[in-house]
């Protein structure tokens, strides 16, 4: 049977997921809009007249641009930024439904234990996902 501290650690992890997309967002935007700004910086650069620093200013921007992509696979920002959304959207869901009494939670007798077990069912989800996203990044890695 389902009790307060089972839904008070399901309330947690939903809002860890939530903290946890809204953080890799954040760096996955500011890495990439930094990456953005030196790509389109370069042909600017280049326009003037080619002297000793900018040639150096387009070789260190260039160089940059590739650390930043690196740093931005290493880190998987974007797919588990996406993934933690889900999860949390999900979680969101479930809590509504079992708020709410309706759906699967309409005809059943303890609706706070389907609700531990909807919702573990969509973290064992997330986990066996990220490992799978985390997998599938190591193996599009030159070694």
């Amino acid at each position: 049977m389902a009790d307060s501290a089972s839904l008070e650690e399901i309330s947690k992890r939903s809002k860890w997921y939530g903290d946890k997309a809204q953080a890799k967002r954040s760096t996955y935007i500011r890495l990439k809009g930094l990456q953005v700004v030196l790509a389109a910086a370069i042909p600017l650069i280049s326009v003037a007249a080619a002297s000793e620093w900018q040639r150096w200013a387009n070789a260190s921007m260039g160089a940059l641009i590739g650390i930043i992509e690196g740093f931005l696979q290493l880190g998987q920002y974007q797919q588990n930024w996406l993934l933690y959304r889900a999860t949390r959207e999900s979680l969101k869901r479930e809590e509504l439904l079992h708020t709410a009494g309706v759906g699967p939670y309409a005809t059943v007798a303890n609706k706070d234990d389907l609700y531990v077990e909807r919702c573990d069912a969509v973290m064992a989800g997330e986990n066996s996902q990220w490992v799978l996203t985390q997998q599938q990044g190591k193996s599009n890695k030159p070694s």
